[in-house]
């Protein structure tokens, strides 16, 4: 009797592991369903920023891209300025595109938002200016839940229109990827977040379609 006991929770057990992992295998399908054709282009591209970067798995949501990951959980705007020479710029071979994202950890240490632009305006100049060659991208700093302040998502708006407008000035390209997430009073969407701020599966695969055709942009226009 204890033998068929012992047999039949092992039974069940085995049950939940195959479902459990069929359940991330349905995920993982669906997240490389909505990847994109990178029309065979065998370019870099380097993702710099904080944890809202460094936790995105590039290769699940930009599968089959040449990326590389340097986001740095806490970072600043100005740090990236700081370190953008070795995580970037250095890097051989060299970039070929460069994607941007950062700021929501200023406004919430209370960087002013001149700065935050300010930084982000000098690590778009410096890459032209180092790589003249590479395609640049600036994505818009991402909404947080009504939760964490709605004061903070109206300073995110504020700064994501002078991203917006550098951009213009500078030549490179703006990934909106603030509209994806945000309802309609600014905030982060319901589903989009765990924390009300880093992305979840949900958020991610909201993100990489925006990201995705900027990147495709800047391929489709050399």
């Amino acid at each position: 009797m204890k033998k068929r006991w012992m047999w039949a929770v092992l039974a069940v057990l085995v049950l939940l592991m195959a479902l459990l992992l069929l359940g991330k295998h349905t995920a993982l399908e669906q997240v490389e369903a909505e990847t994109r054709d990178w029309n065979g282009w065998e370019g870099t591209a380097v993702f710099l920023g904080d944890s809202i970067t460094e936790l995105c798995d590039l290769s699940v949501y930009y599968n089959g891209l040449n990326a590389v990951n340097r986001g740095i959980s806490g970072d600043t705007t100005g740090g990236m300025l700081d370190r953008l020479g070795r995580s970037v710029l250095e890097l051989e071979p060299a970039p070929d595109i460069v994607l941007v994202q950062g700021g929501i950890n200023d406004l919430y240490t209370g960087v002013p938002e001149d700065d935050i632009v300010d930084n982000i305006r000098a690590i778009v100049r410096k890459t032209k200016e180092t790589l003249p060659e590479a395609g640049v991208i600036v994505q818009s700093i991402y909404p947080v839940s009504a939760s964490r302040g709605m004061d903070l998502n109206g300073a995110i708006r504020r700064v994501n229109a002078r991203l917006k407008a550098l951009t213009e000035e500078e030549g490179c390209l703006y990934a909106d990827v603030h509209a994806a997430l945000a309802a309609e009073d600014g905030a982060l969407a319901a589903g989009y977040a765990d924390d009300g701020l880093h992305p979840s599966v949900k958020g991610y695969r909201a993100v990489a379609p925006v990201v995705s055709d900027a990147i495709l942009a800047v391929i489709r226009g050399r």
